[in-house]
């Protein structure tokens, strides 16, 4: 199970208006591996599903809808 890249690219639009550092902060993750996540598919590890688990939560998101299995 991984987060979907192209569903993250699309909350990054619609919450963070289309900002990687804004995002990042966000998640608490380094933007530079964000920014390689969305465009190339390389990370997604735990530490990306566990802040994307607790953002879907925050907003009011089902994660089920933002993750590959």
């Amino acid at each position: 199970m991984k987060p979907s890249a192209d569903k993250m690219a699309v909350l990054m639009d619609d919450y963070f208006e289309g900002n990687y550092h804004k995002f990042a902060r966000k998640l608490e993750l380094d933007p530079s591996h964000l920014y390689r996540f969305i465009n190339n598919g390389i990370g997604g590890g735990s530490k990306m599903l566990g802040a994307l688990y607790k953002l879907c939560i925050e907003k009011g998101l089902k994660f089920e809808d933002y993750i590959e299995v």
